[in-house]
């Protein structure tokens, strides 16, 4: 489809062949941008204005070297050179700005391309060929001579009609400038109506992400409270089994001594009896009964046997003793939540908790270094030995090795746990103590372990640090103040503590 303003024909020519040649390129040029118009071809309208910034510059030097060798009055000369230069400085903004949509850009140009063609050439030039046409016989045009005609002069009905097309371009051109303003104004409504939207959008995210950080606060805090009625019942548990079970192991262990006692005194008796044997050695069957019944009941290997039995027994209480002391160690319930507290204590009773998981996956590792006292929630810090204990032994394949170890720098006191399992990846190390994260099957791991000890330590004053490889295991360090977090921290966690 094509747009052509302008037809070329006998109205447009002004009598000079040079000239009118020049001017129908013009007027191609103008119908060429109908195109642009329409298509919004913006390298088309590149090559357009390049060809009409050509077209200015020789047909210009062309025009004026013909006004010139008519003899056109140097005033009229200047004038109209003016007109040329002003069409030039024109152009050359054009060329400068050519920003914005094709199509408005090839308006614009169109628009003053084809004033330029109706009050210029048809005006200016034509009057100017018609002083030259009219000088002609006196005056000719220098070779190469053009190719001079006489066209009839215009009629009162062409002047008219001339008039009308200057007022009719004049309407057009208003309403053009009236249309591109509204234009503007439809663009700055439509761009100002984006804005609040992307604003309104961009608060809505910013809503909708408050609630999700807020739902997965709630979240945390729920899993953490959970966690902590949890911990509120195994200590409870601990201590009323520790309780139930001290009583038996006190009067088991009460009755072992007695019978200990009473064994030694039937052994007593028996060797009284057994040193007077030789008196009634003169009776033979008495001694031969006596003989066999000793021999019958193995009196010897009972004797022996009975102090193993006793010695092995004892030594079952103490162990069982020693769980429940582990027991009331590892919850700390007949204690102050915030005391001083020996880790290397802590973490041995925690140790002998998990033992029976440790031993069957890995050697344990002791190398501790002393530490002073630290001020701290022990059962809670327990539970943070417990979480990373388990996690060692679970991240090792087969059989292996975990060290633990302590140690303390400047104003803190620092608990290592170091396996030499699987490892973790760079990937997962980011997110390793996010809550409900883990890298287990479904239905083995909740993903809060390391969570809650991470919260732990913190509500503590101190850090949690990792240093792992894939394949080569991993070590956390814990890192504690000596005295405890700061006063208002500490405070805060006594308010929570179930």
């Amino acid at each position: 489809m094509t747009f052509e303003a302008f037809t070329w024909g006998p109205r447009f020519e002004c009598g000079i062949a040079i000239i009118d040649g020049q001017h129908q390129r013009l007027v191609e040029l103008i119908n060429r941008l109908g195109e642009v118009l329409i298509n919004g071809n913006a390298d088309l309208l590149l090559e357009i204005v390049a060809e009409a910034r050509a077209y200015a510059g020789y047909h210009f030097r062309t025009e004026e070297g013909v006004w010139e060798s008519a003899g056109i009055a140097p005033e009229a000369q200047a004038i109209h050179q003016e007109a040329h230069l002003d069409f030039v400085a024109q152009l050359d903004n054009f060329v400068s700005d050519l920003t914005g949509a094709p199509a408005e850009v090839a308006a614009l140009l169109h628009g003053y391309l084809s004033s330029w063609l109706i009050f210029h050439i048809l005006g200016d030039d034509h009057a100017l060929a018609r002083r030259v046409l009219a000088n002609s016989p006196n005056r000719p045009v220098p070779a190469p001579p053009p190719e001079l005609t006489s066209p009839p002069l215009p009629s009162t009905t062409e002047d008219i009609l001339l008039g009308a097309l200057h007022k009719l371009y004049e309407t057009l051109t208003k309403m053009n400038t009236q249309l591109r303003d509204t234009n503007r104004s439809l663009d700055t409504r439509v761009r100002e109506r984006t804005q609040a939207l992307e604003s309104a959008n961009e608060a809505l995210v910013q809503e909708r992400d408050l609630l999700a950080a807020a739902n997965f606060q709630l979240d945390e805090t729920r899993s953490r409270l959970l966690e902590s009625e949890k911990l509120a019942s195994i200590g409870q548990l601990a201590a009323g089994v520790a309780h139930e079970i001290n009583n038996p192991i006190g009067f088991v262990n009460s009755n072992l001594g007695t019978l200990g006692e009473y064994l030694d005194d039937t052994f007593a008796v028996l060797d009284a009896y057994a040193a007077v044997e030789p008196l009634i050695a003169r009776d033979p069957q008495a001694i031969a009964a006596v003989r066999a019944a000793k021999s019958e009941r193995e009196i010897a290997f009972v004797r022996e046997d009975a102090k193993s039995l006793l010695a092995e027994s004892r030594d079952g209480l103490s162990r069982v003793r020693n769980i429940v002391q582990d027991l009331k160690t590892f919850s700390h319930v007949d204690q102050s939540a915030w005391q001083k507290v020996d880790l290397r204590a802590g973490l041995e009773s925690t140790v002998n908790i998990v033992w029976n998981e440790l031993r069957q996956k890995a050697e344990l590792r002791r190398e501790f270094n002393d530490i002073p006292p630290v001020v701290c929630n022990a059962g809670q810090i327990n539970q943070v030995f417990m979480n990373l204990l388990t996690n060692a032994a679970q991240a090792i394949n087969g059989h292996g090795v975990i060290t633990v170890r302590t140690g303390s720098a400047d104003n803190e006191v620092w608990i290592e746990v170091e396996d030499d399992g699987c490892g973790i990846s760079t990937e997962h190390q980011q997110r390793i103590f996010d809550p409900f994260f883990t890298t287990k099957p479904i239905g083995q791991g909740t993903g809060l372990g390391l969570s809650m000890a991470w919260g732990i330590v913190q509500k503590h004053g101190g850090r949690i640090e990792l240093e792992s490889a894939p394949g080569k295991g991993s070590c956390f360090r814990i890192c504690l103040p000596k005295d405890g977090p700061p006063a208002d921290k500490a405070e805060s966690e006594k308010r929570e503590a179930p």
